[in-house]
């Protein structure tokens, strides 16, 4: 008795030491929310953290405050930063193993390794900017060297390294591949006008027509490719997808002062994409929203202007094929004459394995890249064009320059330096001015050439761009109807000019220009309604132009009930609503019964995750003629009525299976859930540490509340990406503004702040943004740095 009684004594003594040195282990990782911390160099500077994490660095200078933003960024977002840095470079297999391969290999092929570079060398011409740069690199690498070590470095045993300049223009190399949506649509519409002829091309939603909503611009003086989507879902990083941005001016205001709202759309993950942040210098004050490794924000405000961004979405990438020289394998040849491949070594490093050695061909219309990607096979070869990497954008520069301007001229001459991404900036200010830019470097071809097609190297006029310069992009200042409004909708033509993109369909847009003009002025609570709003119009148009295919006689008195629970439906996506659900199931299986069998899945699976796919249901749904109707698998030709009834009957069947035969059970919130998903979040238990969620969301596809999801067979809608944050700006009480994240501010799921906002989010609630120096400095979290 007395050996077993020492035998249990030791195994729960050790289960204890065990438990306590978890728990220390865990403790250890906490952020440092209070007390003091060293970085070379630095004097005079504090850090309060709020109520919500956010951190409010008060400095004599603006270098010694980037060194303290670096370090407190680092501390929370150091893994966030890894990813990032390693995506656009190639280096995810180094971390991750095998299966990000096929991303790295996609990302070699861009040609970005040499932009980076240009860039870097590029900054070197900007010694201020460049100083402040490296402050807060120091603040990063100060953590990286004394700070304590993510669990995640730890779980997947790899070393910290410090962090440099070129890895700040890699993140922005992957913002900027994130809104290209050419690798899908391209190869895309090639393929259909190729093999199944341009009648085809007719009722896709590809070029801007009645249904499109258009972005309106005002000028005026102012008043002072593998399988493209089997590839992007291994990223352990969330794409740039649409946006929301409105600015009301003051005779749209109950305040008689500028309104100003932003909430780009971004693929959800956990952490989320910003990092809030308020610095205030004797010469400096600013509220930003950072990306990680971004020195200077890319959403911000301040006592004189706010700004923000939605995508543009416009084209800025072009496919080229061109020739092999038929007797020398090193040449080539295009409109030009006869070329000289250029091959580029690199290699892919695998965690676990031996490095991969890959050859990277490049060209004159840009890299080879049709050897990767089988929506590209050809037997010619193809080579992508990008404009990120033609006219390489300054944009640490531009952004300084941007969050240092002093009035809506200084800030509209920074944009200039803004090539790619294509980027909307909304812009309000303390001065009553309002306004919106549609920036990046344009281009067009001497003859009207569809851009969004493989086109022609061999062809001289689809080869040689025209550069147009800035004044030609689309802009709104000070509009008469005094608000602007983007959401990522086709511009208005500027000289003639409609500029090609890949633009969304007018679901969002209309609903925000219904809601700005419903009332002669709107408040705050005004604009928390409107952007938590998810009514979508559209969508009950779609029903009516659908039900023209419905033989009512054909339907039993179980289907007739669906059917009237969709006719009754507003267009609303709450938790209760029953009418989505039956709407998305309804329409999944109209899509998949129209394109699959033409597209086949290769295709087909790029296809519903374009925003012409979006468009185009829109758009198609009202062509009972169209030629897409017909399943080509068949003898028989199918008609508009054939595929419309099929696709009802089987959802009604698929969702009393899924959901239950009380059709008053089949509610909104069943099927469509949340969950902030981490890069590690493969195991159970780590998803259990890691994850946030599931949780049920209102919104959906195109409504202001733009919480989207992906089609699928089984019925249940996961989102994957919504509004990345909801700003608003009230410059009638600049103390009073408001903003919320999708989850909270940390990336440490130790941190009190690692998920505290989740639930406000969802509710469609805010917090304040401070920038009282008062009210801050009341918190008792607390970090002095000293040297």
């Amino acid at each position: 008795m007395k050996w077993f009684k020492r035998i249990a004594f030791t195994l729960l003594s050790l289960l204890v030491l065990i438990t306590l040195a978890i728990y220390l282990y865990f403790e250890h990782l906490k952020p440092t929310y209070q007390g003091t911390i060293h970085v070379q160099g630095i004097q005079n500077t504090e850090v309060y953290f709020d109520s919500i994490g956010v951190p409010h660095i008060f400095s004599e200078s603006e270098t010694d405050a980037m060194k303290a933003l670096g370090y407190v960024h680092a501390q929370e977002r150091l893994w966030q930063m890894e990813l990032l840095r390693r995506i656009a470079s190639s280096r995810l297999s180094e971390i991750l193993g095998k299966d990000l391969i096929a991303v790295d290999e996609f990302f070699a092929h861009l040609g970005i390794d040499e932009t980076v570079d240009k860039q870097v060398l590029a900054l070197d011409k900007n010694p201020k900017v460049k100083k402040l740069t490296e402050a807060y690199l120091q603040g990063i690498n100060t953590f990286v060297k004394e700070g304590t070590t993510p669990i995640e470095f730890t779980l997947l045993g790899i070393e910290k390294e410090e962090y440099q300049i070129k890895d700040i223009y890699y993140v922005t190399a992957y913002m900027a591949f994130s809104f290209a949506h050419a690798f899908k649509t391209d190869p895309l519409l090639s393929h259909i006008k190729n093999k199944l002829g341009t009648a085809y091309l007719n009722d896709l939603a590809i070029e801007a027509d009645e249904h499109t909503f258009y972005q309106e611009n005002y000028r005026e003086e102012v008043q002072a490719i593998t399988q493209i989507a089997k590839v992007l879902k291994k990223l352990p990083f969330p794409q740039f997808i649409g946006s929301n941005g409105y600015v009301l001016g003051p005779e749209k205001t109950t305040t008689g002062n500028v309104l100003f709202e932003n909430d780009p759309h971004i693929g959800f993950s956990q952490p989320c994409v910003w990092y809030q942040a308020h610095i205030k210098t004797p010469n400096y004050e600013n509220y930003g929203f950072y990306l990680g490794l971004m020195p200077f924000p890319l959403l911000a405000h301040n006592r004189d202007f706010a700004f923000g961004i939605t995508m543009f979405e416009n084209d800025d990438i072009n496919f080229h094929s061109f020739k092999n020289h038929p007797s020398d394998s090193s040449k080539y040849i295009t409109s030009s004459g006869v070329h000289s491949y250029q091959y580029i070594t690199k290699y892919i490093h695998i965690k676990g394995e031996e490095s991969k050695k890959i050859s990277v061909k490049k060209t004159i219309l840009g890299t080879v890249f049709n050897q990767q990607q089988k929506t590209l096979d050809s037997m010619q070869p193809i080579a992508v064009q990008w404009v990120y990497n033609e006219k390489p954008s300054t944009v640490v520069q531009t952004s300084y320059g941007l969050n240092h301007a002093k009035n809506i001229i200084s800030f509209e001459k920074e944009l200039k330096g803004l090539t790619a991404p294509g980027l909307n900036y909304v812009y309000g200010d303390a001065q009553n001015n309002i306004a919106l830019w549609s920036v990046a470097q344009l281009y067009k071809f001497q003859n009207k050439i569809n851009t969004k097609y493989v086109l022609n190297g061999m062809d001289s006029t689809q080869v040689k761009k025209e550069w147009l310069s800035f004044d030609k992009n689309p802009k709104a200042i000070n509009p008469s109807k005094g608000y602007v409004l983007t959401s990522n909708t086709q511009p208005e033509a500027v000289n003639g000019e409609l500029y090609q993109g890949y633009y969304l369909p007018r679901d969002r847009a209309t609903a925000i220009k219904t809601g700005i003009e419903a009332k002669d002025k709107l408040s705050v609570n005004d604009v928390q309604s409107l952007t938590n709003s998810h009514t979508n119009k559209t969508a009950v148009s779609n029903v009516v132009a659908l039900l023209k295919g419905v033989d009512l006689e054909k339907l039993s008195p179980y289907e007739l009930t669906v059917l009237e629970k969709l006719i009754q439906w507003k267009g609303n996506h709450g938790l209760e609503n029953v009418g989505p659900t039956i709407y998305y199931k309804f329409t999944s299986r109209l899509i998949k019964h129209t394109f699959l069998d033409e597209l086949e899945p290769l295709f087909f699976d790029d296809f519903v995750l374009t925003n012409l796919s979006k468009r185009t249901l829109n758009k198609y749904v009202h062509l009972p003629n169209s030629i897409w109707w017909d399943d080509v698998t068949t003898p028989q030709k199918e008609t508009f009525k054939d595929i419309v009834m099929k696709s009802f009957q089987e959802s009604v069947g698929e969702l009393k299976t899924q959901l239950g035969e009380n059709v008053e059970d089949w509610q909104w919130k069943k099927v469509h859930q949340v969950t902030h998903e981490h890069a590690l979040a493969k195991m159970d238990l780590l998803r259990k540490l890691f994850n946030v969620g599931s949780l049920e969301a209102v919104g959906g596809n195109e409504t202001v509340n733009n919480l989207m999801f992906d089609y699928t067979d089984t019925g249940v809608y996961k989102v994957n990406a919504g509004p990345s944050t909801r700003r608003i700006v009230d410059f009638s009480d600049i103390e009073n503004s408001y903003a919320i994240l999708p989850t909270g501010q940390s990336g440490n799921f130790m941190s009190p702040y690692y998920k505290n906002q989740t639930e406000d989010y969802l509710k469609g609630t805010y917090h304040k943004m401070l920038i009282n120096e008062t009210e801050i400095k009341k918190s008792e979290n607390r970090v002095r740095f000293q040297d």
